[in-house]
């Protein structure tokens, strides 16, 4: 089962990259909250005929210890973790996003390492400083970025909180996922998720705003396209991953994201192949395999 853990975590990352891509071109119509709404009503929409299909239970006997952690999940990874994200995209653009994203691994070795009691060591450490590396790296150019420094820094904020977010909701259900359906462990998340963003938009002053992007517009165009791939695939894909294989394994091979952003930022929204971006993609990329080798 190894070797399907591997391809999943692989296609995870394949996915979540062609989808960012979408995203950012949505994201300039969409504010963060409605595009999260959107793709995850669809995820949902598109997930219960799967379940149907599949025979998988809707609602099956569980301890509800077990929904409540699938609940948590849900709210931290997708109301929380993804509203984080659209708001440092919207700022930094994918290309930079690419090198954010690589604090994703070294948070997911320290929080396996405390929650799940996985060693880390000095390796592990050097890992996470090369990371760092490469985020100074990837804004030390002014030519780098198409942004101000304001928008730079509260994406980068931004960002780290997304990532950061992100493994802590997987970390939560890892030991529960060896004995779960990926396609009900997905329906609860999205269910909580969705939830949770839907008490959200009904507080924004902007609900309004908000809940219109449920009204077909051009917007669909591109968003749609994007919640199928990255929502519905890439999610189901990332939890098999973590499922069938070992964190550090997933955790690393979900990294190959970074390589794709950057391939596809450079190829379909013309974001510039810099020399500093290309080496802070570089250390990113060596801080995650040797934060993963530290597993």
């Amino acid at each position: 089962m190894q070797i399907i853990g591997m391809l999943c975590a692989t296609g995870a990352a394949l996915f979540w990259a062609c989808a960012i891509i979408m995203f950012k071109k949505s994201g300039d119509l969409l504010s963060p909250t409605a595009l999260n709404l959107f793709k995850g009503i669809v995820t949902l929409v598109l997930l219960v005929p799967t379940l149907i299909l599949s025979k998988t239970p809707f609602f099956p006997q569980r301890p509800i210890e077990e929904w409540l952690l699938f609940g948590a999940s849900g709210f931290i990874g997708i109301a929380l973790a993804d509203n984080f994200f659209f708001m440092a995209l919207k700022r930094l653009g994918a290309g930079l996003w690419a090198v954010v994203e690589c604090f994703y691994l070294p948070s997911v070795i320290i929080m396996s390492a405390i929650f799940l009691n996985e060693e880390i060591g000095v390796q592990g450490v050097m890992g996470a400083v090369l990371v760092v590396a490469a985020i100074f790296a990837g804004t030390y150019s002014g030519k780098l970025v198409n942004c101000s420094k304001r928008d730079l820094f509260t994406g980068l904020f931004w960002g780290g909180l997304a990532v950061s977010l992100m493994a802590a909701s997987i970390i939560i259900v890892k030991p529960l996922l060896e004995h779960t359906s990926v396609l009900w462990a997905s329906f609860v998340r999205l269910l909580a998720g969705v939830a949770g963003l839907l008490a959200m938009a009904g507080l924004h002053p902007e609900r309004k705003t908000i809940m219109a992007v449920l009204v077909p517009s051009q917007a669909w165009k591109i968003a749609l396209p994007g919640a199928i791939v990255g929502n519905y695939l890439a999610m189901m894909a990332w939890l098999a991953g973590f499922k069938y294989t070992l964190v550090s394994v997933a955790a690393i091979l979900n990294q190959l994201a970074t390589i794709f952003i950057f391939i596809l930022a450079a190829i379909f929204l013309k974001e510039p192949v810099t020399f500093p971006r290309l080496i802070a993609i570089l250390l990113a990329v060596a801080g995650a395999l040797l934060a993963a080798g530290s597993a």
